[in-house]
């Protein structure tokens, strides 16, 4: 059965967020609130409301948690957009691995052909088919060369992001989880999710605008399909980090199932140290 100390570092763990040094802020926390709980029951109160009048006196979670080291804070909003940079570069490789595909199916015109009308000086026209002879016009070539780049740009991207993301559990490995601020983890999320979902509503809703209207003119669709392979994977990210947003609205972070048993030290200034 829990007590008033148990939601109270509950509440504080919230806002915390996890990690090793969290839970050990935590454990002091609550050795220090059943000292100040112990020492009002020996004075004759019940142990249900010693432990509301040690809660109260601590002070407010919010404000135990903001009182933390700002560099500790700052350490720890730096880990959370670590990872956000490192999981946004695989997504931008996932897009190159759609986009391959769709150049694939379709070909180079169908994901990265010009706008209808555009044309090349003969200087350049004589570059691209320096690159790609075997295209046999222009057009083509000039559609090879900008698919090349597309993919290549976006899956040199997502290695770079593997490699991140790589380096970030390493480091977490080694050191422990580095704790992130709950309104930081909040902010994380919200940014993530508005991002991903813009980017994807504008990239595959231009991408299906121009289809249409390249069809009721009568033109050959061309360069619809990056807008179309970016704006897709942008979409599902979006959702996947609108899922998390949800449920850590509604969820969370839950505090270990007993605090103290890492550390039973109590610190003697009233709050943690």
């Amino acid at each position: 059965m829990t007590d008033a100390i148990d939601r109270y570092v509950a509440r504080l763990a919230d806002r915390l967020g996890a990690g090793q040094d969290t839970w050990r802020l935590l454990a002091e926390t609550d050795g220090h609130l059943r000292d100040a709980q112990s020492a009002l029951q020996a004075q004759g109160m019940d142990p249900a409301e010693a432990a509301e009048l040690a809660v109260r006196r601590f002070g407010d979670p919010a404000a135990v948690a903001k009182a933390r080291s700002p560099r500790r804070r700052a350490v720890g909003l730096l880990s959370g957009g670590w990872l956000v940079v490192s999981l946004g570069l695989v997504v931008i490789g996932l897009s190159g691995l759609v986009s391959w595909a769709l150049e694939a199916i379709w070909g180079p015109a169908f994901l990265a052909g010009d706008v209808n009308g555009v044309t090349y000086t003969t200087a350049r026209c004589a570059d691209f088919l320096g690159f790609f002879p075997q295209a046999g016009s222009c057009a083509a070539a000039a559609a090879m060369h900008h698919s090349d780049e597309i993919v290549s740009e976006r899956l040199a991207a997502g290695i770079l992001g593997v490699v991140l993301l790589a380096a970030w559990l390493l480091v977490r490995r080694l050191r422990g989880a580095v704790p992130i601020a709950r309104e930081d983890r909040r902010m994380l999320l919200v940014a993530s999710a508005v991002a991903f979902l813009g980017v994807g509503l504008v990239g595959f809703g231009w991408g299906a605008l121009s289809i249409v209207l390249d069809v009721v003119r009568g033109l050959a669709v061309a360069g619809v399909g990056v807008r179309l392979s970016d704006g897709a994977i942008a979409l599902v990210a979006g959702v996947v980090a609108l899922i998390l947003l949800a449920r850590f609205l509604r969820r969370g972070v839950s505090a270990p199932s007993s605090p103290s048993a890492s550390s039973s030290s109590a610190s003697p200034s009233g709050a943690p140290a």
